[in-house]
């Protein structure tokens, strides 16, 4: 019976740690400034796919998580239009970018942090039509 106790104060451990990572992102996140849009492949994808106000950027964020690079490569498709701009991330002034696909990245210097967001779909719902 001691075993699986420990087995759950693990497991709520893990589960709290997780949710505190979460929090501590969108938390962290200041001073949104879009600053522009850009494009790959003027055809396929237009601003409208991926026109996002400050506060929804903030909110994108703030829903993504964060994965490595070979996560994003494998298991995502790179939409080739994105906006970018720039914020206070961890109180550190960086550069952003949110692609059309819900996927983005967040700059400070010479680290990059990807993100990817599977609850976003209602932030560029209303701009595909």
């Amino acid at each position: 019976m001691e075993v699986i106790s420990e087995r759950v104060v693990w497991a709520m451990s893990a589960l709290l740690l997780v949710s505190a990572l979460a929090l501590f992102v969108a938390t962290d996140i200041s001073e949104v400034y879009v600053a522009d849009f850009r494009t790959e492949n003027k055809e396929s994808c237009r601003p409208s796919d991926v026109d996002l106000s400050r506060s929804q950027v903030q909110d994108f964020f703030g829903r993504a998580k964060s994965v490595e690079p070979r996560v994003l490569h494998d298991h995502y498709d790179l939409a080739p239009c994105f906006i970018q701009g720039t914020l206070k991330y961890r109180f550190r002034a960086c550069e952003w970018e949110v692609r059309a696909g819900a996927t983005g990245s967040i700059t400070c210097g010479k680290r990059i942090e990807y993100f990817v967001c599977d609850t976003c779909a209602d932030l560029f719902a209303r701009n595909s039509k």
